[in-house]
């Protein structure tokens, strides 16, 4: 069943797209038109995009969306590019990394934040976390785009070298 889901919209932007429209208002035409722009961006970005999934073992987890969850009914996917291969860590020696209070985190470690639905990404690299090649911290890229106020354990995902499983961090420190 689809369920409607807000989202905000700079007012500017949002004005434009309706004048565009023709509608005036926020109705079934522009839902259409918003909901065909964004399966054609989906569709041609490299990258899928993240969600939650509580496996089946209860561990949280993010998996990436397939195409038939992105299609309209009856419509066929389109073909898509291989996304790119993650960087491979710079210091292959994984006894230096990052000392995150009493977490460890590895050269090659990855690190993800995600607010209002747009992901943030960071790397262990050189015993230093680096977001767009610049050093932050765990706080620091869990506010980079926020109210300066989130709890980096609760917002910040973490991928260890050699993990295929994103984890949050808080739980990371469970034995």
């Amino acid at each position: 069943m689809d369920h409607h889901v807000p989202f905000g919209l700079p007012s500017k932007v949002f004005h434009a797209f309706l004048a565009h429209t023709g509608e005036g208002y926020y109705g079934d035409k522009s839902e259409a038109i918003l909901s065909e722009l964004i399966r054609h961006w989906i569709a041609t970005t490299p990258a899928p995009a993240p969600r939650y999934d509580d496996g089946a073992d209860g561990e949280e987890e993010y998996t990436a969306f397939t195409d038939a969850d992105l299609l309209a009914p009856g419509a066929q996917a389109p073909s898509r590019p291989a996304p790119p291969l993650a960087a491979p860590a710079t210091s292959g020696d994984l006894t230096k990394g990052y000392q995150w209070k009493q977490l460890f985190l590895p050269n090659g470690t990855e690190l993800r934040s995600i607010y209002h639905g747009r992901s943030t990404y960071a790397r262990v690299d050189h015993e230093q976390i680096l977001c767009d090649g610049v050093p932050t911290s765990p706080s620091g890229l869990s506010n980079r785009h926020g109210c300066g106020t989130r709890n980096a354990w609760k917002t910040i995902w973490l991928r260890f070298p050699d993990g295929r499983r994103w984890q949050r961090a808080d739980r990371c420190l469970e034995p």
